[in-house]
């Protein structure tokens, strides 16, 4: 069973910045994910995550997805993904094409959580890239 750390971080591009805001008590809303058919919100336990490793390339939208940070406190609805139901019912297959990064590496996926509720944030103005 995984400890969870003091706070977790939620990065995102401006268009998401602009539905969530940037006040202190910003609400994170899930969103559907594509292969997983579920509304989730991902965040990472690195505070400056790096962009391949955590998974927040590019590669099938254009936007940066590390333009802007939030910071969450309340880790009440939070989980790590690796042990989650949404990564036990993925196929060999999928899992490999979900935590495979691009250059073949495996994604740090132990620094990933995700909630299937809404999490409150803060927006971080001391982030930059």
């Amino acid at each position: 069973m995984s400890t969870k750390p003091d706070c977790l971080y939620h990065f995102t591009c401006g268009h998401a910045k602009r539905e969530i805001g940037t006040g202190p008590n910003a609400l994170l809303t899930p969103h559907l994910h594509p292969w997983l058919h579920k509304k989730l919100v991902w965040l990472t336990d690195c505070a400056a995550a790096d962009r391949a490793r955590t998974g927040l390339t590019s590669k099938y939208i254009s936007c940066d997805r590390m333009e802007y940070r939030y910071v969450v406190s309340d880790l009440s609805h939070c989980r790590p993904w690796i042990g989650s139901p949404e990564r036990d019912g993925l196929s060999p297959a999928k899992l490999e094409a979900f935590e495979v990064r691009e250059d073949g590496e495996h994604a740090d996926t132990h620094q990933w959580w995700i909630s299937d509720s809404p999490v409150k944030g803060r927006f971080d103005r001391s982030w930059s890239r």
